[in-house]
């Protein structure tokens, strides 16, 4: 079976007042082959929250393709709308399958739900073409439940993922303690799995930038976003990201070398306010396009022995930590032993610092001889 057998096409009606010429629209620039990232949308959701997500993919198209399409060489694919049969299970399988054949092919899906939970669909489709994976999940919420054995929803499709034998690392950003439990937070981190805050977050964006760096699958649920930014939603915080932090985060989600996938959810229509969520996302999503299209081809791309290394003792000597340096952007990385030799992970110029202080980097502390 072919992957366009998956697909419905769109329908998207253009903006009564377009800010730039059709011709230089990213609308007017979508290619129908030979394409790097393919935009697909699903118009599923769910029964328990937020129900009318399902009409967000065509909203969003609406303002995307009315947006800049010079996008440095990068050729882009609508494929269309999943065709979602009877039930939420049908839209799943149709996604895992159709994530499996693009990335087999080296092309990135970029997702428009439709709830949240389609993420557990993506990571089966990765899983496929791939040792192991980093999550990073946007959200305002853990969505986690006590029961292993529950089915996928919107509030638990984290479990499945957690208990993945190929799932190395999940960290949920931008999430606010006041919405989840101890149980949640305790099973993530149990699992060796990490929370950054919303304050801590927003305190210094650029610290969260090697966490999307290292990220294989990048999702956002849009109720990361503050009500008087993103009024879409069934039931929005007051508190949260502005939409101009969402789109630095994502930017930094974009130019990762190791970036396979990204999906954008919960954006609802019907709560909307004179497109404003639905004008936000199409935002989002064209600053990961930017970014996408400006990767660097660091590491791991690029071999490590190019980079300058620089090797800090730690007080007590019994222990060196190894960094590397690319000085052309000051990205840094940190080798840390495991239980079975090396990893390199991403980090940041302040976790070089810590360490030349005689200080544990947190990375350090939470995979050394793990």
């Amino acid at each position: 079976m072919s992957i366009v057998d998956y697909f419905e096409k769109p329908s998207v009606q253009d903006l009564p007042f377009p800010f730039l010429p059709k011709s230089l629209t990213l609308g007017s620039r979508l290619v129908s082959d030979a394409y790097d990232v393919a935009i697909i949308g699903v118009k599923s959701d769910s029964d328990l929250v937020n129900k009318g997500c399902s009409a967000a993919p065509d909203e969003i198209r609406k303002y995307l393709y009315s947006l800049r399409g010079e996008l440095r060489r990068l050729r882009i694919a609508d494929l269309g709308n999943i065709r979602c049969g009877n039930n939420s299970t049908d839209a799943y399988f149709a996604l895992k399958d159709v994530v499996a054949e693009l990335r087999s092919v080296g092309v990135l899906p970029v997702v428009l739900g439709g709830s949240q939970d389609l993420t557990a669909a993506i990571y089966d489709g990765l899983k496929e073409n791939s040792p192991k994976l980093n999550l990073a999940v946007l959200d305002a919420r853990l969505d986690i439940s006590e029961d292993d054995a529950a089915p996928i929803t919107p509030f638990s499709y984290l479990n499945t993922i957690m208990n993945d034998e190929k799932r190395f690392r999940i960290d949920v950003v931008g999430c606010q303690s006041y919405y989840y439990s101890d149980m949640q937070q305790h099973k993530l981190q149990e699992n060796g799995c990490w929370t950054m805050r919303l304050g801590t977050l927003r305190a210094d964006l650029s610290e969260s930038e090697p966490i999307f760096r290292d990220s294989d699958l990048v999702s956002v649920d849009m109720s990361v976003v503050r009500q008087s930014d993103a009024p879409g939603y069934e039931v929005p915080s007051p508190n949260g990201l502005t939409g101009e932090e969402l789109c630095q985060l994502v930017h930094y989600a974009g130019m990762s070398d190791n970036i396979q996938a990204f999906g954008l959810f919960d954006v609802n229509p019907y709560f909307d306010n004179n497109g404003q969520t639905a004008s936000l996302a199409a935002q989002i999503v064209w600053h990961f396009l930017g970014a996408f299209a400006n990767r660097y081809g660091d590491y791991p791309l690029r071999e490590l022995s190019t980079y300058k290394k620089i090797v800090v003792a730690d007080m007590d000597g019994d222990d060196e930590m190894v960094f590397y340096n690319n000085h052309l952007n000051n990205r840094w990385w940190i080798e840390i032993p495991m239980s079975k030799g090396y990893k390199v992970f991403s980090c940041s110029y302040n976790d070089y610092c810590k360490a030349k202080c005689g200080q544990f980097p947190e990375l350090w502390l939470r995979y050394y001889r793990r």
